[in-house]
């Protein structure tokens, strides 16, 4: 798939770590513009949050108790310390997996996380927004307060799942996130962690976000802006060809190309949304959205109401 990421790919410092991703060595030394990992424009690596805990993708079938390597904060801190400094990188801030009684407030986390910008200055700094100390989720109003010490981030990313319980609750709080960002006057861009699914691509841009990642589009097929399993895919795009692998191939370039054209979209919707008034915070908006998004796929043949 090397030809088609050109533009932006996320990888995990456990995995460099471990030298689980071919050609991690090379990338760690001199040679990183000769491996396959030259490719993309914009490299963004991952702290190993996911790989620790067990916060769990929503399109993952397969759960249960991770069972980690030892990776911690040094390891971390050794590992960016190898990464090139000669091309764009975006570093994520360390991920602290931990119980919620032994979660850093959010003005450790602002510390910690400016104190890595001030040491890795060669690159952008996206700051893992995490829960703080005995709750389960973000608090869109203490971010309010501090509000001032977080613009030298480049990106501010948050994980699906520590935003809400439900999916009204996470668009909720991204929304409200987002809001309060914009009243402190800081454009600086929110990223969602493991949200690569095009149905919560488009729900998650709507409040705000925009830059996302996940695993999604190796783990199912895209068919009309909706997830469905490889097999459904095949069968929905008429690719019955007997060469597995090569189907496989097939699936995911196309995958990658309706990702893309759905950038493109959501690149004309912001265009055209530029100067309008924001609507009101509301549950019912909130709903309004959701069903707008939902109104849009059934015009293209999928979707039966929410």
């Amino acid at each position: 798939m090397q030809e088609y990421l050109t533009e932006s790919l996320l990888v995990s410092a456990y995995d460099l770590h471990y030298r689980m991703m071919p050609q991690a060595r090379e990338f760690l030394s001199d040679l990183h513009w000769d491996t396959i990992w030259a490719t993309p424009t914009l490299l963004i690596v991952d702290s190993g949050g996911y790989e620790l805990g067990n916060l769990w993708d929503g399109a993952e079938v397969r759960r249960g108790e991770r069972q980690p390597r030892t990776f911690q904060k040094e390891d971390y801190r050794q590992l960016v310390g190898m990464l090139p400094r000669d091309r764009d990188l975006l570093v994520v801030t360390w991920d602290h997996v931990t119980q919620e009684a032994e979660r850093l407030s959010l003005e450790e986390q602002i510390r910690e996380a400016s104190q890595f910008c001030t040491e890795n200055t060669e690159f952008m700094v996206d700051f893992l927004l995490k829960p703080e100390q005995g709750e389960r989720f973000i608090d869109a109003d203490r971010v309010r307060e501090r509000c001032s010490d977080m613009t030298h981030f480049d990106v501010i990313g948050v994980t699906e799942k520590e935003l809400g319980d439900s999916i009204l609750d996470r668009a909720f709080n991204l929304l409200k996130l987002r809001r309060v960002l914009d009243d402190a006057q800081i454009a600086t861009p929110i990223h969602v962690f493991g949200a690569l699914d095009p149905l919560f691509i488009r729900l998650y841009f709507m409040c705000g976000a925009e830059v996302f990642d996940g695993l999604t589009w190796l783990r199912y097929g895209i068919f009309q802006g909706v997830s469905v399993y490889k097999e459904a895919a095949a069968l929905l795009s008429s690719d019955f060809g007997r060469d597995e692998s090569g189907r496989l191939t097939r699936q995911q370039i196309s995958y990658l190309r309706e990702l893309r054209a759905l950038k493109r979209e959501l690149k004309e919707i912001a265009k055209s949304q530029q100067g309008k008034q924001d609507f009101e915070v509301t549950e019912r908006s909130m709903i309004d959205m959701l069903n707008e998004i939902n109104v849009g796929l059934r015009a293209r043949g999928v979707g039966n109401g929410w």
